[in-house]
């Protein structure tokens, strides 16, 4: 028999014994996708997490038995504690019982209601990678960690054996550095629809950058920018750095065009030794470049190229102050040629022709279905005869692109949505050929990468919601 066909047959017989002796290794649960949303309010947990009132369950942290997960396995030799369990000043966490080696296994019965959950979401709390069972079936894997109690799907199959009465939850969950926390819990709740990314979907380049945005300009090239001083960009950093391409593949540096040392006047001010630039954007208007930007004390700026060309030099229309307080500045040009200042969370202001200032007082663009379309990272377009205005939430531990439309500029707004999962602070342009496309930022933890400068092509139908193109 070749060595192939020896080892097959050696693996079969072994899987053959571990099911003959009751201990088999259970199958890998389903990765969970998670939820934008909220817990429904009012309504019971099937499964109560710790984070509010402590829930007991038995534990180990020597490897048990395979069968470990089944409700039949005698968990009475292992430990009995009140969750969460982990280490002191893991972020979100609300330790009970300490934990601090490579792994756990935590077993725990419920009572569920006679009616399965109408809605049913996972809220967990995992740092590091957690596995679920429920009732011995493999029902939800978590991935890596997280900072918060957060919502995930839940898979059909994950409650198929979900009875009234009395149910059995194992959990185990593996750690291998910095903070430790595990909880888990069964709630309702109200889910968002989000849309997905597209496969593969991956940087531009290796280079850290926040707050991307893209300008197409009239020579034909396109003009990067964006946050950049990593790792001080919290706290300082130099200024605005371009970049180059003809192509939207091939990006060439074109440096510093703009620093607060060299170039800065109230921007060289400091606030508890902090003094940064932030979500600098390039806008080509009235034959020339304009640089928005704010500062992370507070206050956006705006400035102009006085050649015409993306590389400058610039000179800021307000140099004894700020334009606006808060953060995050924007430019928008209606077809009618009025330009528009944009920022924070959606507040606009006309300016005055020759782009020197604003002509009027600032006020809010809000959606029908919430106080703001987001608190931050305003971003105001035109698709279709449309207005569009995005900005960035954090919906349940993400930092998510949302939009709202209007037939009119100054609204009325409708709902707001979740346009570009984890994208925001982000913004919206056309390439050469008139397609729409995002820029796309990555500020959570649960995005595919973070602050790397990246690009998806959108969708814009005429009367429905901005999504990713698959």
């Amino acid at each position: 028999m070749p060595p192939q066909s020896l080892q097959l047959l050696a693996a079969a017989l072994m899987l053959a014994l571990a099911l003959s002796s009751g201990h088999a290794e259970p199958a890998a649960p389903p990765i969970a996708k998670f939820l934008r949303g909220a817990e429904t309010p009012g309504a019971k947990p099937t499964i109560e997490t710790s984070r509010d009132r402590a829930q007991t369950w038995r534990y180990t942290l020597a490897k048990p038995h395979d069968d470990w997960s089944q409700p039949d396995f005698d968990d009475s030799a292992w430990q009995s504690g009140p969750g969460g369990f982990g280490t002191e000043g893991t972020p979100g966490a609300v330790v009970r019982t300490k934990w601090d080696t490579p792994d756990i296994w935590l077993r725990r019965e419920f009572e569920a209601p006679a009616d399965k959950p109408a809605s049913p979401a996972w809220l967990v709390h995992h740092d590091e990678d957690t596995e679920v069972y429920v009732n011995g079936v493999p029902a939800a894997s978590f991935p890596g960690y997280v900072a918060a109690y957060t919502l995930y799907r839940v898979e059909p199959t994950a409650l198929a054996d979900l009875k009234p009465g009395k149910n059995l939850i194992a959990v185990h969950c593996h750690q291998t550095t910095g903070g430790q926390y595990v909880d888990v819990g069964l709630v309702n709740a109200e889910v968002q629809d989000v849309p997905d990314l597209p496969a593969g979907f991956k940087p531009l380049f290796d280079y850290p950058l926040r707050d991307t945005c893209i300008c197409l300009g009239p020579d034909g090239v396109y003009y990067l920018t964006g946050t950049t001083g990593a790792p001080t960009w919290w706290v300082t950093n130099e200024g605005i750095r371009l970049w180059k391409s003809e192509n939207l593949k091939t990006w060439t540096p074109l440096g510093l065009v703009w620093t607060v040392e060299r170039d800065g006047v109230w921007q060289k001010k400091t606030m508890d030794g902090k003094r940064a630039l932030w979500a600098p954007e390039i806008h080509y208007l009235k034959g020339t470049y304009w640089l928005t930007y704010c500062m992370n004390f507070g206050g956006t700026g705006l400035l102009k190229s006085t050649s015409g060309k993306a590389e400058g030099p610039y000179v800021d229309i307000k140099p004894d102050g700020p334009l606006t307080g808060e953060i995050d500045a924007s430019l928008f040009a209606d077809d009618d040629g009025k330009v528009y200042f944009v920022y924070q969370d959606g507040k606009i202001a006309r300016m005055k022709d020759d782009i020197s200032g604003l002509a009027e007082t600032p006020h809010l663009l809000r959606p029908t279905n919430a106080p703001h379309v987001g608190f931050e990272g305003a971003f105001l377009f035109k698709a279709n005869g449309r207005y569009y205005l995005s900005c960035a939430e954090v919906n349940n531990g993400c930092y998510d692109c949302m939009i709202a439309s209007s037939d009119k500029l100054e609204g009325p707004y409708g709902d707001r949505y979740i346009a570009i999962p984890h994208g925001g602070h982000n913004m919206f342009f056309q390439d050469k050929r008139g397609q729409w496309w995002s820029t796309f930022f990555g500020s959570d933890g649960t995005a595919p990468f973070s602050e790397r400068p990246a690009l998806l092509r959108v969708d814009i139908p005429a009367h429905g919601k901005v999504a990713p193109r698959q």
